[in-house]
């Protein structure tokens, strides 16, 4: 039987491919057809958008019956229920599909989390036309407001009253009225969100460092990967400009958060397989906001390699594959990846300052995501609000941090209104 996995993502990275196909896996990528990178020789392409989930699980079947598929592996947080539900129809390992399905949608996760005792923010569901009354009544303000299955930070957002609520939730059911359909570059991850019972949820803002908690796991036993603190965001919007590993918190409180991600995924049902936490440490102690059973997004697989010693697209196969979990090189090193956000949505006019990208000590790689005269697009709608991302290695978190600085302060971006 060949080493043959599914991959099921709508921008799949070649990163993600490269890695798998160095590692002797026949890679069978299921993609809307333009996003296929080209020049990886994936054993197969099987072309179909991914909103199709009929046509995708009978695209897989029917190649799984003629070639057969050894995993289905859960790389991208839109495909992650997917992915379950076609390795359970396939009798492949991995996570329990009612599992993904709560990971998918951040109420049940609350519901989940707070049986089991994980902490948590106050969440309530929005439904009907006075939403601001289940905040007022729980809670009150500052509150986050989202869309319930969501990524990215996109429909995520402060509100501070009743008139900012009831503005932000017209703005979010608009998006939600958005069709499914629409191209992957105008929103890609359109496709993922709106399909929850719930579709808008409200949480008691917490204040305090946000952090990122990857980790492998199998049943009772994980292994952290890497934990990665954001740049404070304050609202009203949350776009992630960088995240730094090590955090500022130090051992005992990293072996802290490490334990609740841990619980975090046992209480969503998770059995084996790689988890995104993302955990807020507030004034009076951590909470977990949401949780992905697939590894971090961005650059954080590259970052971890960087780090760790481990490529995590590669150790994630192992481990569907009755794999034990993997051994990590000692934590020596540090990491960072970051990217320039738009500020408004408009026409990208000029970029001024990438120069520095040519001297960046420790800088393994970056990427240019648009080019002048391109539409571009802000939080809290677009699934893709910069302009750049990079990642940046080094021998101590003060080291990487002060590239990212650099970065930051010298690349500027002009942005003309939309016509």
């Amino acid at each position: 039987m060949a080493n043959r996995i599914c991959i099921i993502h709508p921008y799949p990275s070649r990163y993600l491919l490269e890695s798998l196909v160095q590692a002797e896996y026949s890679v069978v990528l299921v993609c809307p057809e333009a996003t296929a990178p080209s020049g990886v020789e994936v054993e197969a392409v099987l072309a179909v958008p991914l909103h199709l989930e009929t046509e995708v699980t009978r695209k897989v079947l029917a190649y799984h019956a003629q070639h057969p598929i050894e995993v289905c592996v859960p790389f991208y947080e839109g495909t992650t229920s997917l992915c379950s539900r076609l390795a359970e129809q396939m009798g492949l390992p991995g996570n329990p599909p009612e599992a993904s399905e709560a990971s998918r949608n951040k109420y049940e996760a609350y519901v989940r989390w707070s049986r089991a005792g994980v902490r948590v923010p106050r969440t309530v569901s929005i439904t009907g036309r006075e939403g601001w009354k289940a905040i007022e009544a729980e809670f009150g303000y500052p509150a986050g407001v989202k869309l319930s299955d969501s990524m990215n930070s996109q429909g995520v957002g402060l509100v501070r009253n009743r008139d900012e609520f009831l503005l932000y939730e017209h703005l979010l059911r608009e998006m939600l009225a958005r069709p499914v359909d629409v191209d992957v570059h105008d929103d890609r991850n359109r496709m993922a969100y709106g399909r929850s019972p719930v579709k808008l949820i409200a949480q008691e803002f917490c204040r305090g460092a946000e952090l990122g908690v990857d980790l492998f796991y199998r049943d009772d036993r994980w292994v952290v990967t890497g934990i990665f603190e954001k740049a404070p965001a304050h609202g009203p919007f949350f776009a992630e400009t960088m995240s730094v590993s090590p955090s500022s918190f130090g051992p005992e409180v990293e072996a802290e958060l490490g334990q609740i991600a841990a619980d975090a995924v046992a209480a969503l049902g998770g059995t084996v397989g790689a988890a995104h936490v993302e955990i807020r440490y507030a004034e009076d102690g951590p909470r977990v906001l949401e949780a992905g059973l697939r590894p971090g997004g961005g650059y954080t697989m590259q970052a971890v390699e960087f780090m760790r010693g481990i490529n995590v697209p590669v150790e994630l196969v192992r481990l569907l594959k009755g794999g034990v979990l993997p051994e990590l090189a000692p934590l020596d090193k540090a990491a960072l990846y970051g990217g320039i956000v738009y500020a408004r949505s408009g026409v990208l006019r000029a970029v001024h300052g990438l120069e520095v990208f040519e001297d960046i000590p420790g800088l393994q790689t970056h990427v240019i995501l648009h080019q002048p005269g391109e539409r571009v697009y802000a939080l809290p709608e677009s699934a893709q609000p910069h302009f750049t991302y990079y990642l940046i290695g080094g021998r101590s978190r003060d080291e990487v941090l002060a590239q990212h600085r650099r970065i930051q302060e010298t690349v500027k971006l002009e942005i003309a209104p939309l016509p």
